[in-house]
This record gives C-alpha cells, sequence and structure tokens, in this order.
C-alpha cells in the first residue's frame, strides 16, 4: 500500500496560489484602465511641468532647461507676455466668478422647480439634459452663429425689443469684444450639469423637515435657508468646486465662439486660452506650458482656501 506523503510548505504555497488568484484579480482588471491613465494624463501632466523649464519651441523641438526664465518673463513686467498673463489672469477670474455664480443661481432655480410634483415633470427632467447630451463645439458654433453681426437671431431681437439701436452690434470675436457675451454661454452649457447634481441633493430632505417646519410656522423662505440649504450644504460644495475646475480651465468656448485672428488683444483673453496661443501659434511650447502651470496653480490656490474654509466652518 503506498501512501503520498505531501512536501513540506506545499499546502502552504497552494493556499498562497489561491489567495493570490482570488484576490489578484482586481487589480488585473484594472490594470488597463491604470495604463490608460499613465499614458494619456501622468505623462502629459509631468511632461507640461518639465517644459514649462526649457526652452522647447515646438513639438520635435530640443528642450534646454533654463529653469525659471519663462516664469519670469510671464510674471515680471508689464509688456508682452507679461501683460497679457495678467489681462488673461483677471479676465479668467471674472469668468469663472460670474459663469459660476450665474449657473448656480439658474440651477438653484431649476432644481426647485423640477423637484415639485406636477404633470409632465419627467419630460421637463429630461429636457434639461439635452444640452448635456450634445457636443459642445457644435453648441458653441450655434452660439457663435446667434451673435452673428449681421445674421444673428440676439441682433435681431434685440433690434425688435428697441434694446439696441445698432443692427450689425458685433457681441464676439472684435477687438473691442469682452468677456460677457461668453459668459451667457458658459451659464446656458453648464446650468443643466448643476441642476441635476442639486436636484440629487433635495431628493434626500426628508419630508418630515419640511412638515415639522410648517407646523412651527416657517415660511418658505425659511425652510429654503434653514432646510433646504443646510442640508444641502456637502452636495452644494462639491458642484461649485466640480464647475470652479471645469469653467477655469474651459478652453472650447471661449475658443469657439469668440475665435478671431484679433483675440489676443480683446477683452475676452483667459489662460486656457493664452496658453495655446503662445504655445502653436507663437511656438513658444516651454512658455506656453508655463502659462499652464501658473493657471493650475491659481485655481489650486483658489480650491484649497475654499476647502479650508468649509472644514474650518464644518468643525465650529
Amino acid at each position: 500500500m503506498n501512501i503520498s506523503i505531501p512536501a513540506p510548505g506545499s499546502s502552504k504555497s497552494s493556499r498562497f496560489f489561491e489567495r493570490f488568484r482570488k484576490h489578484s484579480l482586481p487589480y488585473f482588471l484594472i490594470f488597463p484602465a491604470v495604463i490608460a491613465l499613465i499614458i494619456f494624463s501622468l505623462y502629459p501632466f509631468i511632461s507640461g511641468i518639465w517644459y514649462s523649464f526649457t526652452s522647447i519651441g515646438w513639438i520635435k523641438d530640443i528642450a534646454k532647461f533654463i529653469g525659471l526664465a519663462n516664469y519670469q518673463q510671464i510674471l515680471v513686467g508689464g509688456v508682452g507676455i507679461a501683460r497679457l498673463f495678467k489681462l488673461a489672469a483677471v479676465q479668467t477670474i471674472y469668468w469663472t466668478v460670474f459663469s459660476v455664480a450665474g449657473q448656480f443661481a439658474l440651477a438653484m432655480a431649476t432644481a426647485l422647480i423640477l423637484n415639485e410634483k406636477f404633470p409632465g415633470r419627467f419630460l421637463f427632467r429630461t429636457a434639461v439634459m439635452v444640452s448635456i447630451a450634445m457636443p459642445t463645439v457644435i453648441l458653441a458654433l450655434t452660439w457663435q452663429w446667434m451673435y452673428d453681426p449681421f445674421y444673428g437671431l440676439i441682433n435681431h431681437y434685440l433690434m425688435l425689443l428697441g434694446l439696441i439701436h445698432d443692427a450689425n452690434t458685433i457681441w464676439v470675436g472684435g477687438m473691442n469684444s469682452t468677456i460677457w457675451p461668453l459668459i451667457v454661454v458658459a451659464i446656458w452649457r453648464g446650468f443643466p450639469f448643476m441642476s441635476l447634481m442639486l436636484l440629487s441633493g433635495m431628493q434626500g430632505i426628508s419630508e418630515e423637515l419640511y412638515d415639522a417646519a410648517k407646523v412651527d410656522g416657517a415660511n418658505v423662505l425659511a425652510r429654503f435657508w434653514h432646510i433646504t440649504l443646510t442640508q444641502m450644504r456637502t452636495t452644494i460644495m462639491i458642484t461649485l468646486v466640480l464647475n470652479l475646475i471645469w469653467t477655469w480651465n474651459s478652453f472650447d468656448i471661449v475658443m469657439v465662439v469668440g475665435a478671431s485672428w484679433g483675440m489676443v488683444a480683446s477683452k475676452a483673453l483667459t489662460l486656457p486660452l493664452l496658453a495655446w496661443i503662445d504655445s502653436f501659434r507663437w511656438s513658444h511650447l516651454g512658455r506656453g506650458a508655463a502659462v499652464s502651470v501658473m493657471s493650475m496653480l491659481l485655481i489650486l490656490g483658489l480650491l484649497f482656501w475654499s476647502a479650508r474654509r468649509e472644514l474650518r466652518s464644518v468643525t465650529e
């Protein structure tokens, strides 16, 4: 009678490989996503920071390390790229603050309406998502046509209402064009997503809180201020932070709607647009990367300040 005796450690090794087979499957599944993240996100991010310290002019140019020379050019002095950087920074702050504020006001009103029960509510909720589903470039081209000084609908109806006296008013793309017509486009483009985020937060508020407030005699404004806004504080902060980042780095609306050969000297210049112009139109890829890095530091500082303020208010 033959009795097979397992080799020492064979049971331990088999259990090890069995545990490895069970626990390694999730890592194998996310491995392609990690590789794609490194190639398409991490590598461009690191290479962009590296290029900002070099004198590279175009994609296949030799990147020579020059230290902080690019940052010195965009920050020191009041002429050339330094003047444009300061102008773009101010315009980007206007663009972001007023766009997000308008999006929030319109989104909160929309969410409050869609949170009520009325016939056809599902259709209205679906209609809000139309602008989200459409490509931004198509929407931007549509707004560019609406702002057209000769064939646009905006000038046509403003003339009918008597709000303007020049039927060929140039709103975008001109040397004297401002950032405000583009802010209107950004508000219209961004408020549907924010309204859905706020609506999801409203759906999680218990009706018992409102019923108790009604019993205590609280009116509509008091219920909105003390219940709705208080219960949605986290949702509001997350939504505002996301829209701040997206709006600050927005390029397509400014580029497509406000595109013109004189947009560098116009009052509609933003930091993402300046980085693109300096990198690919003026062939200063290193300096354009420095503009992008400075833009990133500015938005990170703003987000750090808002997050610190929020954490401080929560702890108090």
